[in-house]
């Protein structure tokens, strides 16, 4: 079923108008059916054979429309043609825009994608939620000490949404950074209720005061978390048209 239900708070909006103000963070939300054909053809040839890769159809069309509503929405912000939005990558590969523009992330998960845009550096991650057995153990591996136990103090549905906003939210903070797989998920702290924190920073790199952690959840099916580096910002959610 392609029916994807999101909160209210993502709402259309019409790209032709797009206009990021200083403080501003835009989060939005992309669901991954439909037809793909108006998003491949604005894809470039490296893309292109990304999708070329994919076994699966599904997969393919996922990624088509993922990454062409990516350029869609970064060529409206720039005011560029979606096929000439250009690409740079930093040393651990995270992208960002080639000249002038504003700084973006992408998260996707199931049929849903989160893309972030601000003119702070910032990271998304979303995540569909999953029943599994192991959440303990993958916590008490990659969490901290403190987290670990503030989750374990917490039983059923509601131990599986603090993990997922602790999950969420360290993703988030380490894609901010461009880090990747290189950061180890306990050398900082934060929250996992339903408030979100940054509270603390172990080697010393960042100051989580100077950071604001959002939670951007698009759905009921769905945890999402947004690390920008800078405070009072201002955060609008809205839902792209496929």
């Amino acid at each position: 079923m392609d029916d994807l239900a999101l909160h209210d708070t993502f709402a259309p909006a019409n790209l032709a108008s797009l206009q990021l103000k200083d403080g501003e963070v835009h989060v939005w939300a992309v669901p991954l059916h439909g037809e793909a054909a108006a998003f491949a053809a604005v894809l470039s040839s490296a893309e292109q054979d990304r999708v070329r890769r994919f076994r699966f159809a599904d997969h393919q069309r996922r990624f088509q429309i993922c990454h062409g509503a990516l350029r869609q929405l970064l060529g409206a912000y720039a005011g560029v043609e979606p096929q000439h939005v250009a690409f740079r990558h930093g040393p651990r590969g995270k992208p960002y825009l080639e000249g002038a523009g504003p700084a973006f992330n992408l998260s996707h998960s199931g049929k849903l994608a989160l893309i972030a845009v601000s003119s702070s550096e910032l990271g998304v991650d979303v995540e569909k939620v999953r029943r599994f057995e192991s959440l303990s153990q993958i916590a008490q591996r990659h969490f901290s000490d403190a987290e670990f136990g503030a989750l374990s103090a917490l039983d059923g549905a509601e131990r599986e949404l603090a993990f997922y906003r602790c999950w969420t939210r360290k993703e988030a903070y380490i894609k901010a950074l461009g880090e990747g797989l290189s950061m180890s998920l306990d050398s900082f702290e934060v929250s996992v209720g339903v408030e979100p924190q940054f509270l603390a920073c172990h080697d010393g790199r960042e100051d989580p005061a100077e950071w604001s952690m959002m939670d951007v959840s698009p759905g009921p099916e769905f945890v999402g978390a947004l690390a920008a580096r800078g405070r009072a910002l201002k955060l609008r959610r809205f839902r792209f048209q496929v």
